[in-house]
């Protein structure tokens, strides 16, 4: 991998990160949100996708779609617009496998305090990876 795409990679990792420590500190957990423009714009390049793809990037997704130490959801914008980029990109599957990403996806999916649009999108998510898988 490139070492610019590494280091986003990186960055993306820690931004998690430090807001999993800020909230089990009862702080605000704010460095994913301030970042998601950068981390969506990333996975959206197309130059780069397939790069970012073989290097798990489906694995920084998880990381920040899954639940803070406090057990709270990410912020809603961050969910809409990362399962909205994960609609949109080709996937194979050795990346779901490798990622685990289906299991957070399929959380959304099913959980009945969720957002109604939320949902929907996990599920048409959910649909396209088992085809994918089948095929």
């Amino acid at each position: 991998m490139d070492p610019p795409l590494n280091s986003i990679k990186d960055f993306l990792i820690s931004c998690s990160e430090d807001d999993n420590k800020s909230n089990k500190s009862s702080k605000p957990a704010t460095k994913k949100l301030e970042n998601l423009d950068l981390f969506t714009k990333t996975l959206l390049n197309k130059k780069n996708q397939d790069i970012l793809l073989d290097d798990n990037i489906l694995g920084v997704v998880r990381m920040w779609l899954e639940p803070l130490p406090d057990k709270t959801l990410p912020n809603i914008n961050i969910r809409k617009r990362l399962l909205e980029v994960l609609k949109v990109i080709n996937v194979d599957k050795n990346h779901l496998l490798e990622s685990g990403i289906g299991k957070i996806v399929h959380f959304y999916s099913l959980n009945p305090k969720e957002n109604v649009e939320i949902k929907r999108l996990a599920l048409e998510i959910i649909q396209k990876w088992t085809r994918r898988v089948v095929e």
